[in-house]
Order: structure tokens, then sequence, then C-alpha cells
């Protein structure tokens, strides 16, 4: 297996006479085939057609250089008209979204792996996406049949996603030791999205603040100095609300109550995601519940209310099983014990999995790889983020490289069996339990540490965005009088800003009157033609005197 992009640049020989014809530009696909096409060695130009090497010429692709039979090899789009019509599509798949029909992101193209011999494309590098962080940023998605290519978006089976789950362990006891994570990660999923705007409101103006707040649910009740309730827990903000709480010094208290409501909101509709995926099969359709239970294990007996057994412990469920389970009433309990089977056969299927040497080929089946594996030529065997199937245990057998493909699964280390498997399902059913228990204290005490934190944080970026603006003001003249609440004039038009100034507008509480009013340009006004007779409190000594005239 190739990745497409570890080919650009490389030379391309011919063998017949062990020239030099050119080197790889691009990779050209047939998207819709899901087949490689050629290789790209000059993109052409307004008068001449583009040159590439069909893929049917290639010998070899070696990790130094590309192998063709001879320079006749490279044709022009004029006489391969597929690969003429693959350039003037003019598609690509790098940069787009991968999409499953319903609707799961997979994350952005990144790059194409192809099979070396065939030309066929077997999988997709994608970055970001559903399960970036379980492969470093990188994740391999396996190419389906057919690929719907958009202008942003390519949409391909949900199939596709369910071939990228990992079984590692035979599914069921990493899905017990990963179980409570799970739980937890419903209130830490919802408090991460949050975290970005949380941050970024903390930085935030006043009016950028009260923005923010409007539409929100308070978390917690704002409440002014003198006791009055601004907004109470569980209210929608209003704009008045926020005025209000700018007003009385609350609007940092008010930001992190916000943040608190949008987390309980996100937390809310997870939890109710997750209770509404286990009441699933307990709540739909009889047809439904039928279809669930046939196939599967009764974990225990069913009988009728007169002592019929409808199904015996541990056998199969039957259609007809089913069926004569509505009749009389005993679907729902049917389907408890179907559920119960497929637990039971998990455990069973996990102690059978949990026998297996781990450092074996067999045991890596399943598993992610979590590095690239290579074979001695340079090809890839296995790529980041790639499921390991059969087919690829094979593949690493076949040429030597199997110790390699186990390492990349495990990283490096033996997994756990025997005795340590029971241990880790037990610690698995016990952090679920932990998780569910302590999930709500959680949430309480990380919220009440992120308000206490967010208000300090918004209160110190606006004291320091107010000394800025009063440092920018000093020095420089206003544009209108500056009243203090007993009518005073501090500063009249055209004074200068003084520190002197500065104190008295902080002290009456008209420092943002002040500074928003300080002259940005050179000053034209004549202060003798249009000031009062008063002199400002604060002015410069020099300023006293109404028909002083100003230094030569």
């Amino acid at each position: 297996m190739i990745k497409g992009k570890e080919i650009l640049g490389r030379p391309i020989i011919a063998v017949s006479s062990g020239e030099r014809i050119d080197t790889v530009h691009d990779v050209i696909f047939d998207h819709q085939a899901n087949q490689v096409l050629g290789l790209l060695v000059d993109e052409g130009g307004w008068f001449s057609a583009a040159k590439a090497v069909p893929f049917g010429e290639i010998r070899s692709i070696g990790e130094d250089a590309i192998m063709v039979g001879a320079p006749d090899a490279v044709t022009t789009t004029r006489e391969d008209g597929r690969l003429k019509e693959a350039l003037d599509s003019k598609s690509s798949l790098i940069g787009l979204t991968l999409m499953t029909t319903d609707g799961q992101n997979l994350g952005k193209i990144a790059d194409v792996f192809f099979d070396e011999h065939t030309g066929r494309v077997e999988g997709y590098e994608a970055t970001g996406g559903l399960f970036a962080d379980l492969s470093s940023g990188r994740t391999f998605v396996p190419v389906p049949e057919s690929v719907q290519i958009g202008v942003d978006t390519a949409i391909v089976p949900v199939e596709v996603a369910n071939a990228m789950q990992e079984q590692d362990d035979g599914g069921l006891r990493g899905a017990l030791q990963t179980a409570g994570q799970s739980v937890a990660g419903v209130y830490y999923d919802a408090a991460d999205s949050v975290k970005g705007a949380y941050g970024n409101i903390a930085e935030a103006t006043r009016e950028r603040q009260k923005e923010y707040v409007v539409g929100k649910t308070a978390g917690g009740d704002i409440t002014a100095e003198d006791g009055r309730v601004i907004v109470a827990q569980g209210e929608t903000i209003t704009a008045a609300q926020a005025d209000e709480a700018e007003t009385a010094g609350k609007l940092a208290a008010l930001s992190a109550a916000a943040t608190g409501g949008v987390i309980a909101d996100a937390y809310g509709s997870a939890r109710d995601r997750v209770q509404e995926t286990y009441a699933d099969v307990k709540d739909a359709t009889a047809e439904r519940q039928k279809a669930y239970v046939t196939g599967k294990t009764a974990s225990s007996e069913i009988r009728t209310e007169a002592g019929e057994v409808i199904v015996p412990a541990g056998a199969t469920i039957t259609t007809f099983q089913a069926d004569r389970a509505e009749q009389t009433g005993k679907l729902a309990a049917l389907t408890a014990a179907a559920t119960g089977g497929a637990i039971g056969s998990g455990v069973q299927g996990l102690r059978e999995r949990a026998a297996l040497d781990p450092n074996t080929l067999e045991a890596a089946v399943g598993r992610r790889v979590r590095t690239d594996v290579r074979a001695p030529g340079g090809s890839l065997v296995a790529a980041q983020g790639q499921i390991v199937t059969q087919a690829i245990a094979d593949r690493a057998r076949h040429l030597g490289v199997q110790q390699a493909l186990i390492d990349a699964t495990t990283g490096g280390a033996a997994g756990t069996s025997g005795p340590a498997a029971g241990a880790a399902v037990t610690g698995g059913l016990a952090s679920v339990s932990e998780g569910a228990g302590n999930l709500l204290d959680r949430a309480r005490n990380w919220l009440g540490d992120k308000r206490e934190q967010a208000s300090e944080v918004i209160d110190q970026r606006q004291q320091e965005a107010e000394e800025q603006k009063v440092r920018d003001a000093l020095g420089r003249p206003v544009t209108r009088v500056i009243l203090a609440p007993d009518d005073s004039i501090i500063l009249n038009i055209g004074e200068i800003v003084t520190n002197r100034a500065v104190q008295a507008a902080r002290d009456g509480n008209v420092l943002d009157i002040l500074v928003s009013s300080v002259s940005r340009e050179m000053p034209h006004i004549d202060p003798l033609a249009s000031r009062p007779d008063a002199t400002g409190e604060a002015a410069l000594p020099e300023q006293d005197a109404p028909d002083s005239q100003p230094p030569r």
C-alpha cells in the first residue's frame, strides 16, 4: 500500500535505457471508480497538453524511484481520454470533509492510500473527526465501494464508520473499561464545548459580554449589593437584565452564570441522548423488539401466566417464540432476557479472547494501528489509525513484519490476559458506577471553580483595558465639558487631561465619560471663545486666568 503524497517528487526511470524521464508532480485518480489512473509529470499549459504515465505502464513503485518500461511510457492527455477527463474535472479529494450518510464527521481528507500493484484505492488518511483522538489526530478511513463527491464534502455509507470501530480485546472488555470514562465524558464533552467561548468572553468588551449573556440561562442567582435579585437561577437572561448587571457592577458574575447555564444545558442534552439510547429497545414497536430478540440467547426462562414455557434459559430465541411472547404479553420480559443473553455471550467471548496470547497476530485483529507499519521495501502494510483485518494480518505474516504490526497495536507491550482480564472487567464496572455517582458533584465543583476564575479574569481584563484608556488620554484635550456628579466642572472644553482630572473623574464615577471624550486629533479649539467663566478645578495653573495668553 502506498500513500499518495509520499511518491510526489520521486524520479521516473525507464528500465530499457536507465534514463531519468521526469518526476512525479501529482497522482491522478478516478474518484468514482476508486482507482489510480496515472502519475502526472507535466501539467501542460495553454498550448501544450498535460503529460502523465498511465498506471498500466508502471513496472514498480520503489522506495526511491518509479520504474517504467521505456521513455515512451509517458503519454499526453490528447492520447488518453480518461486521463484528460480526470484532469479537466479539477476535482480533488484533498481537503474534503468525509461524512457518513447518517451525519457522522470522519474528518478532512489529507491523503489517499492505494495498492501499488493494482492502483486500487484502499483508504483515506483523515485529520480530525470522530476517531482522531484514538490515533493521535490522524486516522485511516477504509474506502467504500462508492463515494459521492460534492463541492465541500465526500459522502460515504455509514458502514465505513462501523468498520473503523476498534474491537480491542473482544470488544466487551474495552467497552466496560471505557464505560465509566464515557459516562463522565458526557459532562466533560459538554463542558469542553463552551470552554473556548468562556475564554473569549473573559477578554471581551462589556458590549460583547452583554451580547454573549442575552438569551442564555443563568446558572445561578445574580444579586446586587443591596440584595436585589437581578437574575434568578434558571431564568433566561434579557438585554435589560444585562444592562442592570453592568450598572450594578455584576456583569462579570452574570457572564460566569450564563456560561454555567450553557454547560448545564449541554450536559442535560447529552444526558437525555444517553437515556434515549438505553430506552430505544424498550420503547420500540413490537415488530422492532421481536426483530431484536430473534437469534439471541435467553438469559432466563420466560413463562406465560399459565406456566407455559415460551423460551427455556440458554435457548436461542426463534421468530415463533417472539410471536408467542407478544401474544401472551411477555415480549418485554423476553427483550430483557435477550439483552441479558447478549451480555452473557459477550462475556464468554471476552473469556475466549482473553485466553489468546496478546503477542500474536490473532489477538491483533480488530485493534487499531498506532503507528505506520511498513514492509522492507518501504510500502505500507498498515497505516496509522487503520483497524487490523485478517487480510492485513496475513500480509504482515507474508512480509515478515508480524511483530511490527503487533507492536503497533499494543504500543510495544503485551496486553492483559487471564486473571487480569477479569480484573479489567471488574474495574470497568466500578468505573461506570463511580462515573455515574460522582458526575454531578464533579460538575458542581468544576462550575464553581470556573465561575470564580472567570469573574477574576474578566475583572482583571476590564481593569487593564481601563488603565490603557487612561494612559492614552493623559496629555490630550477633551472635546466636551466633563462634569462631576455635583455639576462642578472637572475639565472644560479644550483642557488637557491630567492625573488629577483622572482621579477626580474616577471619584465621581465619570471616568468612562472622560476617556471617551478625548480628542484624537490635533486640537483646533479656541478655548477662550467657548469656555465658561469658571475654571476647571483640575486644570493646569497656566489656564487659571481666562484672559491669559498662551506661551510663545
